[in-house]
């Protein structure tokens, strides 16, 4: 079973990583060239925890939604 990766990010602006083939899990390191995907772009008024997916599964790619559970 493929965990969610968990980080509390600041406030501000954050590029997640959609295409999963970052070395910089959840941010984007711009591994997604040439794959058609684009990273999803996180903007937070303050500090959260975030869960993203790593399963590749979720209806809500790039975030975790628990479908890794098999629910």
């Amino acid at each position: 079973m493929a965990e969610p990766v968990k980080i509390r990010l600041p406030a501000g602006r954050h590029a997640i990583c959609a295409c999963g083939r970052t070395a910089n899990a959840p941010l984007c390191d711009g591994s997604h060239a040439g794959t058609g995907t684009t990273p999803q772009l996180l903007d937070l008024d303050a500090e959260r925890v975030i869960a993203w997916c790593t399963c590749r599964k979720s209806g809500n790619l790039p975030m975790c939604d628990g479908s890794h559970r098999g629910a």
